[in-house]
């Protein structure tokens, strides 16, 4: 089993890599086309938009926030189930929150391809303008900025202290 370490203060790059092994093969599969990394996110604001966010545990504990701007909500939503969804609905959590779990049985999957236990926990989603969830100070914390024809989106990744469990438990 691999190590993994927080205690430096970064995600490690095993998460990392995964993560975005994740986002390559499920955006192409879902959207047609390979979202472009096109930076690291830091000091991007999404403005108005929703958030899934999934919790893990196992070997080690984190959580992953996918942050759609509106438009590009709109046009995931329209593009995932093959009709308009109106932003302001509640399918539109739905959408997201499916998105966001689709995504997360993937990095399961390629957890375990590491030798790493990985759990998720069902999604839970916000939306609103400038919606920024805030993290316990110290966490380690990655953001990553991707491009596709339906929009940009940001992808966060956070880090739990050793013995901690961040955001929701498997199955809740």
């Amino acid at each position: 089993m691999p190590t993994i370490d927080f205690s430096e203060g970064k995600i490690p790059q095993v998460l990392t890599d995964v993560t975005r092994g994740s986002i390559s093969s499920i955006f192409n599969t879902i959207f047609g086309s390979v979202p472009k990394h096109i930076g690291d996110g830091n000091g991007k604001k999404m403005g108005d938009g929703v958030i899934g966010i999934i919790s893990f545990v196992g070997d080690i504990s984190w959580i992953v926030m996918l942050e759609l701007p509106k438009e590009s909500a709109k046009a995931m939503a329209s593009k995932f189930c093959g009709f308009d969804i109106d932003y302001d609905s509640a399918d539109m959590g739905d959408v997201v929150g499916e998105l966001a779990n689709v995504l997360a049985g993937d990095i399961v999957a390629r957890m375990a391809k590491e030798d790493l236990k990985a759990a998720m926990s069902l999604p839970t989603i916000m939306r609103g303008q400038n919606v920024e969830p805030m993290l316990p100070s110290g966490l380690p914390l990655e953001k990553l900025h991707f491009d596709m024809p339906e929009g940009e989106f940001l992808l966060k990744i956070a880090g739990a202290k050793s013995g901690d469990v961040v955001g929701r438990k498997p199955g809740a």
